[in-house]
């Protein structure tokens, strides 16, 4: 899987920090795979997973003070991915020769690691403006769909009264909702307004009534929902995604909760359950989605007005530069 040049200027997470620790562990970034690991000073490294001497993974190495070692010859690679050393080569093992493996730029924030290519910039806009101290939830899993089916997916509310019944939304108690979508930053917003109250359990059980209900798109790799709240409180479900394969997408979760009392240990007892049956639904949907092209290759599918953020989406992904409106205003019923 080619990584085209837009994309190398991204950045992608690729693991949940805490994960990451002195024994290697492989992934599956865009079709290839990259070794994680922490050295002894504790910086990650995120290499190519393939030592150029003999093609043996360094997965399956160690890590000393030369930093990532082959478990066949023994050379180390540093976190630029440049060889430090070559037993038998000299008492001080310096390398003979200029021997590289292909390394990624990291950065760890909010509890994930980040990874990119070639990016200059920052990390993704809604990642830098989420406060660290709010995070009260990591979760990383797999969807078996390719990564704009799944970012569609979480940003896609007209979904919810039919995936998830009664849960998010009733599909009898749908009302007319204004919705906005402005292109700008890195990315794109769309702000729905006219439903300060949703419909399913999830609202009934830990919300209250809004006063703004946002979806954001950030940097190729993040999808956020933002709602605030009359009592003053503020929410953000973030997902951050990350292709695999073509045909599989990392999908990392975290929930940030600003000026309501909201303990990591409540979430994951009280609220966790309910997300992840969301999640398990959603996860079921696109697989269904992926085995309906399998079936149908050839088929293109229907998109129409509608479908507020697939074009963006895919416009985004092909690098082709900006052809669609930068500001979308419709009625939906949610």
């Amino acid at each position: 899987m080619e990584v085209p040049e837009h994309v190398r200027r991204h950045w992608f997470p690729s693991a949940l920090s805490d994960r990451i620790r002195s024994v290697p562990q492989r992934v599956m970034l865009f079709d290839s795979p990259v070794v994680l690991v922490r050295d002894r000073g504790g910086v990650v490294l995120a290499l190519e997973d393939r030592c150029p001497h003999r093609g043996v993974p360094l997965s399956a190495g160690g890590v000393d003070s030369n930093g990532l070692v082959c478990r066949y010859h023994g050379w180390a690679f540093g976190a630029d991915g440049r060889c430090t050393a070559m037993p038998g080569s000299a008492a001080d093992s310096r390398p003979l020769v200029d021997v590289r493996v292909p390394s990624f730029k990291v950065v760890e924030r909010d509890g994930l690691v980040w990874l990119t290519h070639a990016a200059t910039d920052a990390l993704p806009q809604r990642v830098m403006a989420m406060n660290p101290a709010h995070n009260r939830f990591l979760w990383q899993t797999v969807w078996g769909a390719p990564i704009v089916d799944a970012q569609e997916n979480f940003l896609d509310a007209l979904h919810t009264h039919t995936v998830h019944p009664g849960l998010v939304r009733r599909a009898d108690a749908r009302r007319p909702v204004k919705v906005s979508l402005q292109v700008g930053g890195d990315g794109f917003c769309v702000d729905y307004s006219g439903q300060a109250q949703q419909s399913g359990t999830l609202f009934k059980l830990f919300e209250s009534r809004r006063t703004r209900e946002c979806a954001y798109y950030s940097g190729l790799s993040v999808a956020q929902l933002e709602y605030r709240y009359a009592s003053g409180w503020a929410m953000w479900i973030t997902l951050y995604f990350t292709p695999a394969t073509q045909r599989s997408t990392h999908v990392f979760a975290t929930l940030h909760v600003e000026g309501r009392w909201a303990p990591a240990w409540l979430v994951n007892s009280l609220v966790w359950p309910f997300l992840r049956k969301v999640a398990s639904q959603d996860r079921r949907m696109l697989e269904l989605q992926e085995l309906g092209r399998e079936c149908f290759p050839n088929r293109r599918p229907v998109v129409t007005g509608l479908d507020v953020v697939r074009p963006y989406l895919e416009e985004a992904w092909s690098g082709k530069g900006t052809t669609l409106p930068s500001d979308k205003e419709m009625t939906l019923y949610l």
